[in-house]
């Protein structure tokens, strides 16, 4: 059954703002449709849980956000999509990456590298806007902070959370944003520092049988005032078809087309789904141009 969701709270009178995210179903089935290694699962898990939380700003219905890193290490880098419905998907760069010291495969920030973070919000209607920032430490949590503080200039706290079993199966993951508004009360600002650095490790505290809304709290938001404003159900879901790939296919023109006329499988990046275009299926396509 899939619980997964995303919440919105805010903290303090509306001094401070919160978004939250569980998603051990949905980063299961990405780990599941992309045959991931441990190191890939990990890095790719608290992409797609940073994207779910950060989607709840999109104003569009069709809009959508794309967060990516990219690295010169082995890991190379992954891509994570949530769009407004809370639909998700993504992949690692390097999806089946081993390394021979075994601790070093639960270790993504050191394998990804130097390198860069970008934030895509695409609004449907509007020119995307893109934000980058160099990467601080490859955790993902700590380099979305720094985006957040150099590219949109918020004082910003994340915690990504996921843990993984020897065989990358995902017994958990999820995390939280809070963000300072202008004008917050630096005493309650303190708090809330003092209460994130006092909270275990949010995985172990999922697999132990808490959620999320557990967590912030009995632990995050301890002797904090704080109100739930909303709740939206996520979910791993690819929006791939056969009329998009031909539609793509469609864009390569009649020379590159004609290279491929004895028929392709191009493969989803997102989902690993294959489509089958036959000699007849690409003079189809040839013959609409």
């Amino acid at each position: 059954m899939n619980n997964d969701e995303i919440l919105r709270l805010t903290a303090s009178e509306n001094q401070f703002r919160i978004f939250a995210v569980q998603c051990t179903t949905s980063v299961q089935k990405a780990r599941d449709l992309h045959d991931l290694s441990p190191i890939s699962t990990l890095l790719l898990g608290r992409l797609l849980a940073a994207s779910a939380m950060m989607s709840w700003d999109l104003k569009h219905p069709k809009a959508e956000i794309s967060l990516r890193v990219d690295g010169d290490g082995a890991l190379q880098g992954a891509v994570a999509i949530c769009t407004a419905e809370g639909k998700m998907r993504g992949y690692a760069q390097n999806p089946k990456l081993f390394l021979d010291n075994p601790a070093d495969n639960l270790k993504p920030g050191k394998h990804l590298g130097k390198g860069i973070i970008t934030v895509i919000r695409n609004d449907a209607k509007k020119t995307p806007y893109t934000g980058t920032c160099e990467l601080v430490s490859g955790e993902i949590a700590e380099d979305l902070a720094a985006y957040y503080h150099q590219s949109e200039q918020i004082d910003t706290a994340v915690n990504l959370g996921i843990l993984i079993d020897q065989d990358a199966r995902v017994r958990s993951c999820g995390g939280f944003i809070i963000q300072q508004l202008p004008f917050a009360d630096e005493a309650i600002s303190e708090k809330l520092r003092m209460n994130i650095l006092a909270t275990p490790n949010i995985s172990d505290l999922m697999d132990m049988g808490l959620n999320i809304l557990d967590i912030l709290e009995r632990f995050v938001l301890k002797d904090i005032t704080w109100s739930m404003m909303d709740s939206r159900e996520i979910e791993y879901a690819c929006n791939c078809s056969r009329e998009r790939f031909a539609n793509a296919l469609k864009l390569l023109g009649k020379s590159e087309l004609q290279e491929m006329v004895d028929g392709i499988k191009p493969v989803c990046h997102y989902c690993s789904a294959e489509y089958v275009f036959s000699h007849s299926d690409m003079i189809d396509i040839i013959n609409q141009l």
